[in-house]
């Protein structure tokens, strides 16, 4: 054999190795603990929706499933440690959709690919977001909130979950559709935002009803609208925004998602975890009664879900105004 041979054969080998090892994990998977990063602050969306699966999960993989919170950067910090991580199926991602479909066409230097870099392991539900205002603020509808803001241009200041979130798009659109001038506030998640909401040093905020509901029970805040297509069916005497104008209807989900390469067996065995705890009565009622929509279904659910509003988001941030910062 010559020396050209040989070397060919002893890469063959090496690769015929390294893809007997990979399967083999693959198929041992898993067999230690799996760490899901939630890139916002606790309190946020995705740190609450994600805990509430994990007792469920764990039994389901028969490991357990622990939460790392990544927050900083609008999601981003979180994704990119999950990105740069072994695919493996042992780091993972839980996120609204915003690090993924809204990010990219706003922020300069995001440290990842997002269609690249990831692959979508599970669409667990849609997270309603909702428009709500301080207690002292003297409105009591979107038509009311427009007035005072026309009233008092550029005195009102409102919360997002960050630079690209979904509650940022929110705002822009009312702004601009509406014909009114707000300051735009970004906090590192939509925990801090509502919290801010409520202590008074904001009067206008987006978040989700998981963060908005415990607060309005209690009276601390006012939600006025749910940002959406369509009324929530959960709250149906709530109305959308786009009832009072035209335009403005957005949809955040959450997810998990796995790096790149990840086995396609070991994301089918993720997304069975994820199915599986939806469909626990315990998580089904906890998920509802913090204003979530339960979706489940297949990976590519959530692909074609992300091409979409990718496709979306690159036509409609920049005819609102949106550039890249």
């Amino acid at each position: 054999m010559t020396p050209v041979k040989r070397m060919l054969a002893y890469i063959a080998a090496a690769v015929g190795i390294m893809t007997v090892a990979t399967v083999a994990g693959a198929q041992n998977f898993p067999n230690k603990p799996i760490t899901v990063v939630a890139p916002f602050p606790p309190g946020a969306s995705t740190d609450t929706s994600i805990r509430a699966l994990l007792p469920k999960m764990t039994e389901v993989l028969g490991q357990p499933v622990v939460v790392d919170n990544r927050p900083g950067g609008s999601g981003t910090v979180g994704a990119a440690y999950v990105a740069r991580s072994k695919p493996d199926g042992y780091t993972l991602v839980w996120s609204v959709n915003a690090p993924f479909t809204l990010v990219p066409f706003i922020m300069k230097d995001v440290p990842y690919n997002a269609k690249k870099d990831f692959k979508p392991v599970a669409w667990a539900a849609n997270a309603i977001l909702a428009l709500a205002v301080h207690p002292s603020l003297p409105v009591n509808s979107v038509k009311e909130l427009i007035d005072y803001a026309k009233a008092h241009p550029g005195e009102l200041k409102f919360g997002s979950a960050g630079i690209g979130s979904a509650h940022q798009i929110a705002g822009e659109l009312i702004k601009k559709n509406a014909g009114i001038d707000m300051v735009h506030v970004p906090y590192p998640g939509g925990g801090p935002a509502i919290a801010d909401l409520v202590g008074g040093h904001i009067m206008v905020s987006f978040g989700t009803l998981p963060a908005v509901l415990p607060h309005a029970q209690n009276k601390g805040l006012k939600i006025l609208a749910v940002v959406e297509k369509e009324r929530y069916p959960g709250l149906p005497d709530l109305p959308t925004v786009a009832e009072t104008i035209p335009g403005v209807g957005l949809g955040t989900w959450v997810g998990l998602l796995a790096p790149a390469g990840t086995p396609d067996d070991v994301v089918a065995k993720l997304n069975n975890a994820v199915n599986e705890a939806l469909k626990d009565p315990e998580v089904k009622k906890l998920y509802e009664a913090a204003g979530y929509q339960l979706k489940g279904g297949t990976p590519e659910d959530l692909a074609k879900e992300m091409d979409a509003e990718l496709a979306t988001n690159e036509k409609l941030l920049p005819e609102i105004g949106i550039e890249k910062q």
